[in-house]
């Protein structure tokens, strides 16, 4: 079939001769004057709108009363020191940073559950972490006052890891958060809590006070599972930062600056005390004594060097009862 003449003369056999096109007037129509009165009067009748205001008027945030507000923001360090993570009262989670002076945040995967009063173990970056440009490393979080036999429904030990879907090194990684469980030991406890933690090689220590006994435990990252170490507490309230200069570990016991070896205790082994100390304040005058509202805190500034830092209230020597009040 063909759509098209062949030639120009076949085109003019075939062609067709059509009127020529006559323009039309265009119909206007009458225009009405419309004066100030009818102006005046569709005014009136139209709808009022208020415009929108010209400031945004934001309101001061709510006052508590208490000190721990369910409120509040968690700052989570990481194994990178201009690295922070960021929790808050909705599970959420972000990533802050500074490079060359520039601020930066990056969204990380939220906690199943709210930690009332976290803990983070950060562990440094491993050679999968750097070959993909990550060197914060993984984030143990779990909460300090923990309720074992709610464990089901509600988390509370969890991990901030850099893996994959699969096991496979060819697998795409990108961040994950992860439901752990805690010691079998304590599931039947309704209170615990938890005394210090410290990380040992690749396993977290923790000592836990339960309402059925104490004791410390040992969570092997590598197999995801428990271990029990004993029926003792590590000397340290909180946590106990290593050294590697000096192979001790480091921290707070009683308030108070605190040394001790923790590395026997992944085998079982209570930190034996000949290599253990606890400083007293001895050099401090007799007014200055230890407040009740905040614990002390020991900074590592790396090389083997740390930094106490002490809360203390001014006291007065009263006559009248004999004592510093």
């Amino acid at each position: 079939m063909d759509f098209f003449h062949r030639t120009a003369e076949e085109a003019d056999a075939h062609g067709k001769v059509l009127p020529a096109l006559t323009p039309v007037h265009a119909c206007v129509p009458k225009r009405r004057r419309i004066c100030k009165t009818d102006l005046a009067t569709a005014e009136a009748a139209a709808p009022k709108i208020d415009p929108p205001k010209s400031e945004l008027l934001v309101r001061p945030p709510e006052v508590s009363y208490s000190i721990r507000s369910p409120r509040c923001l968690h700052f989570l360090p990481t194994a990178l020191e201009s690295k922070v993570i960021l929790a808050d009262h909705a599970n959420r989670m972000l990533r802050f940073y500074t490079i060359d002076g520039c601020s930066y945040i990056d969204t990380m995967p939220s906690l199943h559950g709210y930690k009332h009063s976290p803990l983070a173990i950060s562990v440094p970056p491993t050679n999968i972490h750097l070959l993909d440009g990550e060197d914060t490393g993984d984030l143990y979080i779990i909460d300090s006052v923990l309720h074992p036999d709610k464990a089901e429904v509600r988390p509370q030990f969890e991990a901030l890891v850099w893996r994959g879907i699969t096991t496979s090194l060819a697998s795409h990684r990108f961040w994950h958060c992860d439901i752990l469980p805690l010691p079998p030991w304590i599931t039947h406890h309704r209170n615990a809590f938890v005394y210090g933690h410290a990380l040992v090689g690749d396993t977290i220590c923790f000592s836990i006070c339960g309402s059925q006994g104490d004791g410390t435990y040992c969570f092997h990252m590598a197999t995801r599972e428990w271990s029990k170490a004993g029926d003792w507490l590590m000397p340290f309230d909180g946590k106990a930062d290593y050294i590697p200069e000096l192979g001790l570990w480091f921290g707070v016991s009683e308030n108070l600056p605190c040394v001790a070896d923790l590395s026997g205790v992944v085998r079982g082994e209570e930190p034996p005390p000949e290599k253990m100390r606890i400083w007293a304040h001895d050099d401090l005058p007799e007014e200055w004594q230890p407040t009740q509202l905040f614990n002390p805190r020991v900074i590592s500034l790396g090389s083997g060097r740390f930094m106490v830092v002490d809360f203390l209230d001014t006291m007065e020597f009263d006559k009248d009862c004999n004592e510093m009040v």
